[in-house]
């Protein structure tokens, strides 16, 4: 009985204990409240593709609210960003025309650096990208700017994730 009663003790401290180190939201205190979103850059050749990715990141950084987006004049940090990669490939293909494309997968890829206010030097460097797929119908520019808004905003939730919660 003694040892029932012990081995159930165990348990208990183990579990409270456990649950005492866990924690809701992000875990990394990254020592800045506020951030001013660039516009990126674009070293690609997909118009418009640098006012998509900065307003989508823009939105991510809001609905996660960890980090208010601010001015750049109040922000403890700037982040700046070059789309380094645009990327269309075919995944499926026609069953009467093999040559014909039915879905297609999208990425878009960038680079950032995360500069603290007042500084010249990066204060944290990183990558991040954000993928999809669609379907291919009758207009490629169509369905193209299908993708091209989800890819953009799967990349938003990376970065933040990557910036929020540590590197």
């Amino acid at each position: 009985m003694k040892l029932h009663t012990a081995a159930l003790l165990a348990v208990i401290l183990a579990a409270i204990t456990g649950c005492s180190s866990y924690h809701l939201g992000s875990v990394h205190d990254p020592g800045f409240k506020t951030i001013f979103i660039e516009n990126f850059k674009s070293e690609v050749d997909e118009p418009a593709l640098e006012n998509l990715v900065t307003t989508t990141v823009i939105q991510q950084f809001q609905r996660d609210g960890t980090l208010q987006v601010a001015d750049p004049k109040e922000a403890d940090v700037i982040l700046r960003g070059r789309i380094t990669s645009f990327k269309m490939s075919p995944v499926r293909y026609s069953r009467a025309n093999e040559v014909t494309p039915t879905e297609a997968s999208m990425s878009i890829g960038v680079r950032y650096t995360l500069t603290k206010h007042g500084e010249t030097k990066p204060y944290h460097e990183g990558e991040a990208s954000g993928e999809t797929s669609f379907f291919i119908g009758s207009d490629l520019q169509s369905d193209k700017r299908q993708g091209v808004p989800l890819a953009s905003e799967k990349l938003g939730r990376n970065m933040v994730a990557a910036l929020v919660e540590g590197w």
